[in-house]
This record gives C-alpha cells, sequence and structure tokens, in this order.
C-alpha cells in the first residue's frame, strides 16, 4: 500500500498543492515549521494563470470576494502618467478571470478551510530526510519521525528540502530592497481596482486596494536606501517626495512599525526540481524576484500539475515529479529571466529612464498584453 505523501511547508504553494491532490485522492499531509500559522505579511496579486487554477479547485469565487478584482494594471512614471497599460476586460474575456488583489493572511485562510486543519501538523521542523526501497523517513526537532510515500519541499525561498537535496543552492541578490506595508486610505476612483506601479529615478512604487479603504503598497529602493528602521517612513516619505498623488497620502497613512522588510533574492533555475521521491516547488525551485508579481502564481501553478502528475502516476512519484518539471520548467524559468530584465528596466533614472519612457509609450498595447498573455496562458 502506497504511503500518504508529506508537503513540507503550508504557505500558498504547500495548501494548494494538498487541496489539488486530495482532490485527485492522492493521500498527503502538510507539516508546518512555524507553531501557528499567523495572519502576517501584506498583499499578493493573484493574476489569471493563478486564477484559471483557483476556478478548476472551486475556489476562485472565495478569493474574489476576499480581495478585490482589478480593473486595470499600468506602469507609469512618478507623475501617474501611464508608460504601460492592459486591457483587463479583454483579458478576462480571454482567460475568465483578471488578477485579484488580496491580502496573503486572507488567501491563506481560504487555502486552510478548503483543506481543513485535520490535515495540516503545526510545530514540525523537519531535520532530517532518508529515502529507502519503500518510501521515506523523515525526523523532526522534537524527535518524532514520519514515513511517507513522497515528499513535496514547498518550503520556500531558503528551504531545507532543497539543500537536502541540492546541497550549497543560495539564492542570490539584487542590491535592491523592497519595503511593503498596508495603509488605510481611501483613493479616488481613479485610483480604485487598479495596480498602478511608478517608475521614477531610480525608485519604484506599487500599489493596489487590497479591501475597501485599505491598499497594499512596495517601495523599491537601491540598497544605498539603508535598511535601518530608524526613521523610515520618514526616509520613504523623503524618497519619494516628487511622487504625484496618491503616493504621498499612501504613505502618509502607513503604520511604521508593521512595514516589512525583504531584500530582492531570486535563484537561478535549477537544472532538476526533483530526486527520487522528493520534489520542490514554488520558491524553493524557483525563487523570483517580485517585479512580474508572478511568484505566488508560479507556485499556484506547480501545485496543480503536480496534482495532475502524481495523479496519472499515484505509485510512480519519481515519475511523477519528472513529469510535472517537464511542464512547468521552461515557463518558470521565463518567469525567473524576464522578472530580473524588467528589475533592471523599472530602476533605470535619467537619461536612459527617459529612454525607456519614450520607448514603454510608443509600443502599441497589444505588444504588452501578448507578453501579459504568454504568462497567464497555461499549458495542463
Amino acid at each position: 500500500m502506497q504511503l500518504p505523501g508529506i508537503i513540507i511547508g503550508a504557505g500558498i504553494a504547500g495548501l494548494t498543492a494538498a487541496i489539488a491532490l486530495r482532490q485527485r485522492g492522492v493521500a498527503v499531509q502538510v507539516y508546518e515549521a512555524a507553531p501557528q500559522i499567523l495572519p502576517v505579511g501584506a498583499g499578493i496579486w493573484m493574476a489569471p494563470n493563478a486564477m484559471q487554477v483557483f476556478d478548476r479547485l472551486g475556489l476562485a469565487e472565495r478569493i474574489d470576494a476576499g480581495g478585490v478584482p482589478l480593473h486595470a494594471i499600468e506602469i507609469v512614471d512618478g507623475q501617474m502618467r501611464p508608460l504601460l497599460r492592459t486591457d483587463q476586460a479583454r483579458i478576462r474575456q480571454r482567460f475568465g478571470h483578471a488578477t485579484t488583489a488580496i491580502r496573503r493572511a486572507t488567501l491563506q485562510q481560504i487555502l486552510l478551510d478548503e483543506l481543513g486543519p485535520a490535515h495540516v501538523q503545526l510545530g514540525k521542523v523537519c531535520t532530517a530526510l532518508a529515502e529507502d526501497a519503500a518510501g521515506l523517513t523523515l525526523t523532526f526537532a522534537d524527535g518524532s519521525p514520519q514515513r511517507a510515500g513522497f515528499v513535496v519541499g514547498a518550503d520556500g525561498l531558503r528551504s531545507p528540502v532543497r539543500e537536502h537535496l541540492f546541497p550549497g543552492v543560495r539564492p542570490g541578490g539584487t542590491g535592491h530592497l523592497v519595503w511593503r506595508g498596508m495603509s488605510a486610505v481611501a483613493l479616488t476612483p481613479h485610483f480604485q481596482r487598479a495596480i498602478r506601479e511608478a517608475w521614477a529615478g531610480g525608485l519604484r512604487f506599487g500599489f493596489s486596494e487590497i479591501a475597501d479603504g485599505v491598499v497594499d503598497w512596495f517601495a523599491a529602493v537601491p540598497g544605498s536606501f539603508g535598511d535601518e528602521r530608524a526613521g523610515l517612513l520618514a526616509r520613504l516619505q523623503m524618497a519619494f517626495r516628487g511622487f504625484a498623488y496618491p503616493v504621498p497620502a499612501i504613505l502618509a497613512a502607513a503604520d511604521e512599525p508593521a512595514i516589512l522588510k525583504n531584500e530582492v533574492l531570486d535563484i537561478d533555475p535549477l537544472p532538476r526540481w526533483h530526486r527520487g521521491r522528493i520534489c520542490l516547488i514554488g520558491d524553493a525551485a524557483h525563487a523570483t524576484t517580485p517585479y512580474l508579481g508572478q511568484g505566488g502564481c508560479q507556485a499556484v501553478e506547480d501545485a496543480y500539475a503536480l496534482a495532475l502528475t502524481l495523479g496519472q502516476h499515484p505509485q510512480d512519484p519519481a515519475t511523477a515529479f519528472a513529469a510535472m518539471q517537464r511542464l512547468r520548467q521552461a515557463k518558470a524559468r521565463h518567469i525567473v529571466r524576464t522578472s530580473r530584465l524588467m528589475g533592471h528596466v523599472g530602476y533605470l533614472g535619467g537619461a536612459a529612464g527617459a529612454l525607456r519612457n519614450l520607448a514603454m509609450r510608443a509600443a502599441p498595447r497589444w505588444v504588452s498584453e501578448r507578453q501579459f498573455c504568454a504568462v497567464y496562458v497555461l499549458n495542463f
């Protein structure tokens, strides 16, 4: 009899994978290192590729209801003049969904409610993995062992499961920091139900509603800005003082102690995501910079593709994992590399930034929409 599978990590990747697997009759449990799941983090954007997966899982309506389905996505200059825009109505018509902005904690709770608490074990820090002919033995910090038929590492950017499979793989830095927060501020109608990212002077500021009167935002700055928390909000306000409304209003309403710091990191695409009965998904396999808003979305795609292939090969995890990688690797690699490029382009300032703005404004809208659609389409 096939032993149940174990997923390490109760984030978006791990919970989505568990839901998709159980819907296909594959027995699986989630083991999470944290002693409790707290409502941490800021917001997240679930693009049409992720929303199509959630639709197949019967969760899209709940996610739309818990967040804000968006009507516009734009890149603008510091005065909020468009550089690039997409027709979200046309995207919704093609894919059935546009992008939904939602609190990360709200999305995680929706997934937890769907999976059921009985299928998540908390306070389980995996310290060792050993594979034999019949399965795997996992050892946890509390001394308890657990047998599994397969293991999925959905344990994020600094994945211990990845370190077990491929020792020495480390995230690489970009020299930039992202400060993230949520502000209680009512935007004027023009800025509601939209993602806008402003580029000017080598700085970036992105924002969108994630609930009525609540705006999720990020401020991307060079490493020279410093990572000190003392006087952080005042320094952000000074750095972005030349940006037009609503940036000053959003920062003025920010809760300074709750602002989160993220170093911008990614991982060079791994040649393999699996070995034997162990597989990586999400950031553990292909962490990307945030500039395409696709990190969580690519994890959701991995989770569903994994469920498809394990459903087809329930007695042969190694074959299933190889098939999942074939489905997903090319797109994940494209996302990592394109997001890096968007990072470089977005931070251009001076004459280079002015030329970038001219080129972006001159480009036909269909060019950018075709690029977005290549990201949103699913191949499974």
